[in-house]
Order: C-alpha cells, then structure tokens, then sequence
C-alpha cells in the first residue's frame, strides 16, 4: 500500500477504515488511452487513497433470461478471460492487483465494503440502460459514483446537439462530427501502489481463469487472443502490412485475414482504444498515403460512436420489439424457423455459412451480419430481437451499441429514415463470394 495511505486497523473489529477508490471496469481493460484508470488514479491521489481496481463477471450473463437463451457464450467468455487476465498481468506488474468476482457489480462493491471504507467509484459511462440502473443501484446503496466517458471518439462536451437530440440518421451525425478533431489518445498512466486482496473476500482463483480460457479452441483465420498486447501486436501488423490502404475495397469479404481490420473484438472489450486507431489513420495517411480506404476505416468508427450515443439516447425503448421509433412491424417467435436459422439450416446457402461459422469461431463480417439479419427478418418472418438476443450469446465482439443498433436499423425500426434494409440473398453471395469457397468451408465442415 503507497506510504500516504493512513491506515487504522482496529483490533477485533471486522471494518478496517482505510480510505478507497474503487475502479470498477466494464469494458476498459487496458492501460493505455483508459479514461476511467486516469479520472480513478486522479481521484485516489488527490485523496491519498488506495486504488482497487476490480472486474465483475455477472452471473446474470450467463442465465438463460432473453428469449431463453444465455446472454454470453464460449467465446466472449473466453475472449474475456483472456483480457482479464492480461490486465492482471500488466497491473501485477506495476506493483498492482486485481479484485475479480463472479458477482453483480453491487454485491463485489459490498463485499469490499465489509473490509474497507469506500469514499467513490469510478466507471465508465453506461451505454444502455441496464448499465445505468447498475449505476442506480450503487448510488442507492450509499455509494458516489463518477462516470468517465472511456470508449467514445467525442466527449458528450464535444457533441453539437444534446443527447435527447440526437440526430435521426447516421448521415447527419457523421456530417456534424466527422471534421471535429477527436480525443487524443493518452499516455500509459501511473498506477499507484494498490492494496493486496484480503483472503476472506475470496476472489476467483487463477485456476477458474485458466479452465475459462481454455474452453474454447482458437478457429478464427484471425488469431483474436484477448488482451491489450494482443490488440496492439495485430493493430500494428496490419497497419506494417499496408492493408489500410485496402480496407474500403475488401472490408466486405466474408473471409480474408487482412480483407477486413479485425479489430472489432478488442474495442468491444476495452483492450483497444478508438481513438488510437483514430489518430494512428491519420499518421498513416502523413508516412504511407491517403485514400478513400484510410478515411472509410475512421467511417466505419463513426457508425460505432454514432450507436454508442444511440443507445444512450433510445434507453430501455431500444430493446422493444416496436423499437425507439415505436413501428410496429410483423415477425413471431416460431421456434422452428429460429432453430432453422441459428443452426445454418434455412436452405439459404450463404446465410447457412455464416451462422455455421459464427457458432464454431464467435465471428462473422460485417456483410455476412447484414445478410443473415435480413434473412431472419424479411425471409424467415421472425421478432427481429431473436437474432439480437441470438447474436449477442454468440458473438466474440458483442456490444451493446453495435449489436442492438444494428439489428433495430435492420429490421426498420431503429436509426434508419429509409424504414430497414432487404438484401438480394443470392446476388450477394455472387458479388461477395463468387468461386464459393466461403460457402463450401462452412456448409460442408
């Protein structure tokens, strides 16, 4: 524990009054460009308090409670221990610890509550609103929590219209935004000395970790380990080889390690940040060139920050079948049809791969996303909120925003004035697969 800290320990008495800054992580697991890490190391110092920085996996993640399906599946769990456990290495490496419970975010803050005083909690903004009631509840229960915006380009400082004015379409929020200069990245932030975990709060051990990490084979083309090292050794290699220069013509094949960045996973964690990727376009455009590939990259970012605010701005409306626009639109729940469509057996050869290959790798592209979105929806006739629900149990990269914006713009019920979006399913496959060796690996293994 750092020299400044002032310790009481009273004997016989179960709470040790040491003054605490509780650093509670969603999805910013890293050190660099970590928002949440600088705000909480600020306020710890400016306390001289002890900084604990502690990660919750939710058992409510795991429980079949959408549409009877788990929230999570093997590979974000094995995506996410992976990052979990190499931000423990990196704090263990500056002197630090993590606090890691299976637990929701309220009972872990209790817990460590019996054992220390708790002065504030520092966390990052919530996108949706379970994460905001989750910030209710501490505030309920007694404890101060600040928010720091850690996975967006632009601060809510920096948006030219209020939340509640959001603009309806994406056109109009890139055309406000995207000459502003976004957030530099940071610097690698000075973590103070941290307390060790007391044995009675009983943390996860380092062997559940490791029995979670290796659940599920590694069989994407792309070798997507969790962790902020990882991000930064692919990030780098795929900007060495060039492939930005590439990105817009060959970002919609179904397959390809460097057709696409592949960096979706790692910015849904929090191992990577966007306004790295942000500013490292920007110097690659200065030292190699400037095209239409290197600006579609920062675009596509621009999506991702427009459905961040989105879902801030929509809430609990995002999540109804009628959507925020409140559309009432067809679909049922037919269990036939659903199981037909997650298991690859719609007789729609292109749709079948991509979900054959999303159950065994966690992955599919982005255009792959759109056409199976559309098949369940205009084809298979069924409650859009299935493939969301569906998506979010399986996909290595889920995020809220991302996820639950897209499939709502889909279906024409969300961020999309044109009122959804209806794919030609085999001229698609022709355009974007046309010697069919996509469909032929996945159909056929």
């Amino acid at each position: 524990m750092s020299s400044n800290v002032q310790t009481n320990v009273v004997v016989q008495e179960k709470v040790l009054p040491v003054e605490v800054i509780v650093w509670l992580v969603r999805d910013t697991l890293r050190l660099y460009d970590n928002p949440s890490l600088v705000l909480a190391c600020n306020q710890a110092m400016q306390r001289g308090a002890a900084l604990i920085p502690l990660v919750c996996l939710e058992p409510r993640r795991w429980a079949d409670q959408q549409f009877g399906l788990p929230r999570i599946g093997p590979h974000w769990t094995r995506f996410r221990v992976e990052s979990v456990q190499a931000l423990q290495a990196d704090l263990e490496a500056r002197g630090g610890s993590l606090w890691l419970f299976a637990d929701e975010p309220n009972r872990a803050v209790n817990a460590i509550h019996e054992m220390y005083r708790i002065d504030i909690i520092v966390t990052d903004s919530p996108l949706s609103n379970e994460e905001r009631l989750e910030n209710a509840k501490l505030e309920s229960e007694g404890f101060s929590v600040l928010e720091a915006e850690s996975g967006e380009l632009f601060s809510e400082a920096q948006l030219p219209f209020a939340r509640d004015e959001l603009p309806a379409s994406f056109s109009r929020f890139r055309k406000l935004l995207e000459k502003k200069p976004a957030l530099l990245p940071g610097i690698p932030v000075h973590v103070p000395a941290l307390p060790h975990i007391p044995a009675c709060l009983q943390p996860l051990p380092a062997e559940w970790l490791e029995a979670q990490a290796l659940r599920m084979p590694k069989v994407c083309e792309v070798s997507t380990c969790g962790g902020e090292t990882n991000a930064q050794i692919h990030w780098q290699a795929y900007l060495e080889a060039q492939a930005l220069s590439h990105y817009k013509a060959t970002r919609n094949a179904f397959q390809g390690a460097m057709n696409s960045s592949h960096l979706s996973a790692w910015l849904a964690h929090g191992c990577l940040s966007p306004r790295q990727v942000w500013a490292d376009t920007l110097r690659y455009e200065v030292e190699v060139v400037a095209n239409e590939s290197t600006y579609w990259l920062r675009f596509e970012l621009l999506w991702r920050e427009y459905f961040r605010w989105y879902a801030r701005a929509t809430d609990w409306t995002l999540f109804r079948r009628a959507g925020p626009k409140n559309h009432k639109i067809a679909g049922d729940d037919s269990e036939t049809r659903f199981r037909a469509w997650r298991e690859g057996q719609t007789g729609c050869d292109i749709v079948d791969a991509a979900m054959r290959e999303l159950s065994a790798t966690g992955w599919m592209s982005n255009r792959a996303r759109q056409l199976v979105a559309s098949h369940l929806v205009y084809e298979s006739r069924l409650d859009w909120r299935l493939g969301a629900a569906w998506f979010e149990s399986q996909l290595i990269d889920y995020d809220v925003g991302s996820n639950w914006g897209n499939w709502a713009y889909i279906a024409g019920v969300g961020a999309d004035p044109r009122g959804g979006r209806i794919f030609n399913l085999d001229a698609q496959a022709d355009r974007y697969d046309a010697d069919g060796l996509y469909r032929a690996k996945w159909i056929s293994a």
